[in-house]
């Protein structure tokens, strides 16, 4: 008698919800065990509530969010109106374009969760769901790996065929950077705790608008009306004096429209790229980089034309590309890029080259694992921050609640350069040196991001130690290299590693596109796994009746507060 496979899953965010989507069409039964840290198994790190403020958006709309079960947007549509008046919405509000808060995400996220187990059952699946426990070690074995978990039942070992590691964000409790220690922007208490006093925010993508807005929220008051945003401040909040940091000095853009889902490019497509990767590494990023201009040259001559590039090459596309805003004062070119944005929205008309380079990401993405150490750095100095710009776009909303605060005198901006020096204030805060000129702050909250970490990083001594090389970039989907030459049962989908070749895998597209690719090459690995039961993984199955029964009872709490109607689209 045989026993199905056994695949653990540390981690229960949108990367490993997908990947138990994924792995749940496999034709033979699987028996898969999801180990949570959290509570509840679902949300994630960027859309769990508590971590997240209901205000802050979401700047994904919903038709670009891969479903799980049914599509955001029906799931709401299904909601009684009860809760959506919870959010400020009624029915007719409901819209495949729209943003949502990312806590209401969350909840989608959850309830499709709840979806992707249930049908696993259907299908023939064992799913296990541990929560509120942490995964302390993974411990590679010849033919699997170990878990070491520490939970509701105390340590122990858990036993697997194959290991799949889908931890999310690693945000430090007090990041730094130079001499300066900052303050981390999650959860975002964290930010609303602060006195309303001179508060730095390092960085102005989204993360740092996202900041800006909790400043807000937490001192002062937004409103709504007539076209536009306002704020002011709170009683005592009057001193309240926030300042992002940022190298240019820039805002982000604001989402515009665009078909999708997304047409095909003419030049920059996966073909292409395939044929540039098989000249070789030597002058791959500038044969690419000629596919883009090229690309962006037929798409909008206007744009290209514009930018004047002599010669044009990664270091200049960048440095064209950011100069309008620059030029401009990053909260003018702001108000400017909201009313092209929304124009594109009423016309129904797209902006070209910001279409192109938001499609072009994928196929770069391809090229990353394929450069020599120069142009990888090259694309992250130059390229990156380009694509990050097109792909990363806010929601209005978001940015005109931080227009709101410019105009009332509370938000600014300060380009950094390169060179800026950080140091902690005697006595508290930050001290920001930029040229002849000192700038200092009550606290400074880091919103850089998350950013790419090597496999050596991971919180698995045993793992790290039996790596082949703990300073490898990590290349998703294949399995991690041990020493030795030693097959291995793990792969690593954790979001920080995969950032060093995946820049771009906090999109929620793209983990549902990763977490494919590696459900595919567990798939293939699957034949000729059989084990005896009542072998190898006993410690499993003594917690498996317990965690079914809790499973079923929460899709009962999960129908009584209305997600039962989403597992009707599934």
């Amino acid at each position: 008698m045989t026993a199905p496979a056994r695949i653990g899953i540390i981690g229960s965010g949108p990367m490993g919800t997908y990947l138990l989507q994924h792995l749940t069409a496999h034709p033979d039964p699987l028996d898969i065990t999801v180990i949570e840290a959290e509570s509840l198994a679902g949300p994630g790190m960027p859309y769990r509530a508590g971590t997240n403020a209901p205000y802050m958006l979401c700047n994904a709309f919903s038709r670009e969010i891969p479903p799980i079960g049914p599509t955001l947007a029906d799931w709401l549509r299904d909601l009684p109106e009860g809760r959506l008046a919870d959010w400020g919405l009624t029915p007719g509000d409901i819209s495949s374009r729209d943003f949502y808060p990312r806590v209401l995400l969350g909840q989608y996220l959850r309830a499709g969760f709840l979806v992707v187990c249930e049908a696993a059952r259907v299908a023939g699946h064992r799913v296990t769901v541990l929560t509120g426990t942490r995964a302390t070690d993974v411990l590679p074995r010849d033919g699997g790996a170990g878990v070491a978990v520490e939970g509701r039942d105390g340590p122990r070992i858990l036993a697997f065929d194959r290991v799949a590691i889908a931890t999310g964000h690693d945000w430090p409790a007090a990041p730094r950077i130079g001499g300066a220690t900052l303050v981390s922007p999650w959860p975002h208490g964290n930010v609303t705790a602060l006195p309303p006093g001179r508060i730095g925010i390092l960085g102005s993508a989204l993360s740092a608008v996202d900041v800006a807005v909790a400043l807000g929220h937490a001192h002062g008051r937004f409103a709504e009306g007539e076209g536009r945003v306002t704020w002011t401040p709170g009683r005592g909040a009057e001193g309240l004096r926030v300042t992002m940091v940022s190298k240019q000095g820039i805002l982000p853009e604001a989402d515009f429209w665009y078909p999708h889902l997304y047409e095909p490019l003419r030049h920059v497509t996966d073909a292409a790229m395939a044929a540039e990767i098989a000249q070789g590494p030597d002058g791959l990023l500038d044969r690419a980089f000629a596919v883009l201009w090229r690309e962006l040259a037929e798409d909008d001559p206007a744009f290209a034309a514009d930018l004047a590039l002599d010669p044009p090459a990664p270091e200049t596309f960048a440095d064209g590309y950011f100069a309008r805003r620059r030029r401009l004062g990053a909260f003018r070119a702001l108000r400017e890029g909201l009313r092209e944005a929304r124009d594109t929205m009423r016309r129904r008309e797209t902006i070209p080259f910001r279409y192109a380079l938001l499609r072009g990401h994928a196929p770069f993405d391809a090229l990353l694992p394929h450069l020599t150490a120069g142009d990888l750095d090259r694309f992250r100095a130059h390229l990156l921050p380009v694509f990050a710009d097109a792909y990363a776009a806010v929601p209005h909303l978001s940015l005109e609640r931080i227009a709101a605060m410019h105009e009332a005198g509370a938000l600014d901006i300060l380009a950094s350069g390169e060179d800026a020096g950080f140091a902690d204030r005697p006595g508290g805060g930050v001290r920001v040196a930029i040229g002849e000129a000192t700038y200092a702050f009550d606290a400074m909250v880091d919103a850089r991001g998350q950013a790419p970490a090597k496999a050596g990083d991971l919180p698995f001594p045993t793992l790290v130690a039996a790596l082949a090389d703990p300073d490898a970039p990590v290349d998703a989907p294949p399995a991690l290299a041990l020493g030795g030459g030693a097959p291995s049962a793990v792969l690593c989908l954790a979001l920080p590693q995969l950032l060093e070749r995946h820049p771009f895998a906090q999109g929620l597209a793209e983990c549902h596109e990763l977490a494919g690719r590696a459900a595919a090459v567990s798939a293939a690995s699957f034949v000729g796994i059989a084990r005896a039961v009542g072998g190898y993984g006993a410690p499993v199955g003594r917690v498996v009746a317990a965690d079914v029964i809790a499973l079923a009872c929460l899709i009962a709490a999960a129908a009584a507060l209305a997600i039962a109607p989403a597992a009707r689209g599934a």
